[in-house]
């Protein structure tokens, strides 16, 4: 009996890892795709961007499978991309909840960033419960980043520092406005954004005034009457596009033309300059991404989304740059594990069509920031928009006052 049992033993010994290594080396070759899901917001207040997005993370994916996909050093094979997308219909809690399915249902090996605050507020806290490494791409307000989440990571510059760059700009002219408008619409990001560019304005000697509108609103006649009478003539903006529009005209109708005017979001569409013609000359938008920055595969990108969806990106598109730092994030680890990415992440440098040096830091309260984000300031000249600040990556003059059509 004892020889019985140390030989069943003795051949225990030897199978069991025999067995081990024949499960570990199926799984590694049975993984054929490497899987990353997202929500984009394809219906509700925000669908007028959610296509772009989709359509950016769809043509970054291909241009990547068309390579080869992500090398992972640990299996020794390059996976293809796939991505799985839901409509989060503009509304935050749904996309919490497709974001919790994502990884718990569908099994996703990672996932990707939403848009906008107000969507990516709840999404954050998902991945932090279920540790899943997030480079966000297209929201960056302030409160987001103070939660001390680890596994979140904030590659464009914090909201709150979105209005700034045009101030700077503006206090480098002859003249510059003196008395400049705050708006935003009752959310995050819009709060966020617009508040922060008070706070600059005071730093440089401007005169700021804040006013907060509601998402959706039907009439700013009251507000402009109200800009006009107080002598308003600077306006910086931290509201949605189509809010923005809705402004825009309504200046017009009223009459109320002020010397310089930017938009985080609205003018920086095509639809912009579409709608308004030569009285969009001048008018300043966000400076996000451009298709003529000579950043990461900035112009394979641009070509390819021009011959697959027959316009220019917008930075909605640019949400493809969560997909190039994953990607490199995977392949420096060398493996599919996400503490190991988690610790990349943390600790490499990066680099995307967005953004020429991404490096993710954790200083004076904020954790997972991009250390060298920016935002420029892009401008509206004879239907085409053009990078003019900063002054090393601007490509025309800036035109100030604005001509308003004269």
């Amino acid at each position: 009996m004892e020889r019985k049992t140390i030989s069943r033993l003795a051949l225990a010994s030897f199978v069991i890892p025999i067995l081990f290594l024949f499960c570990f080396s199926g799984t590694a070759l049975a993984k054929e795709k490497l899987l990353m899901g997202y929500s984009a917001s394809l219906s509700g207040g925000y669908s007028h961007v959610g296509k772009m997005i989709k359509q950016g993370y769809e043509v970054t994916a291909r241009l990547v499978n068309r390579k080869g996909g992500i090398y992972v050093r640990e299996l020794n094979k390059n996976l293809p991309i796939e991505l799985i997308m839901y409509d989060d219909k503009s509304d935050p809690s749904t996309a919490a909840k497709l974001y919790e399915r994502l990884i718990t249902v569908d099994k996703v090996d990672f996932v990707l960033s939403p848009w906008g605050s107000s969507i990516g507020f709840p999404v954050t806290g998902i991945c932090q419960k279920y540790k899943m490494p997030l480079a966000c791409i297209m929201f960056a307000s302030d409160p987001i980043f103070k939660q001390g989440y680890d596994y979140v990571f904030d590659t464009i510059l914090l909201a709150s520092r979105h209005e700034w760059t045009p101030l700077d700009l503006v206090n480098t002219v002859k003249d510059p406005p003196k008395k400049v408008q705050y708006i935003a619409t009752k959310e995050l990001y819009g709060i966020t954004t617009a508040k922060g560019g008070v706070v600059h304005a005071k730093e440089l000697g401007f005169t700021p005034y804040y006013e907060e509108v509601e998402k959706g609103v039907k009439d700013f006649t009251p507000l402009i009457t109200k800009m006009k009478s107080i002598g308003i003539d600077g306006i910086s903006t931290g509201i949605y596009e189509a809010e923005f529009f809705l402004l825009y005209r309504q200046m017009q109708e009223l009459g109320f033309y002020p010397k310089f005017i930017y938009a985080s979001h609205g003018t920086d569409l095509p639809d912009f300059w579409e709608t308004f013609g030569k009285l969009a000359h001048g008018a300043c938008a966000g400076g996000f991404y451009s298709t003529k920055w000579k950043t990461f595969e900035n112009e394979e990108f641009v070509e390819a989304y021009k011959k697959e969806i027959g316009t220019y990106p917008t930075h909605y598109a640019a949400t493809g740059a969560g997909i190039q730092i994953m990607k490199q994030a995977i392949e420096k680890a060398g493996t599919l594990d996400r503490e190991k990415i988690k610790k990349v992440l943390e600790t490499e440098e990066f680099t995307c069509l967005l953004m020429p040096r991404v490096k993710y830091v954790t200083e004076k309260g904020y954790t997972n920031i991009n250390k060298y984000a920016f935002v420029g300031v892009l401008q509206w000249q004879n239907g085409e928009l053009m990078n003019v600040f900063p002054k090393s990556i601007a490509d025309a003059e800036f035109i100030y006052p604005m001509p308003w059509g004269r």
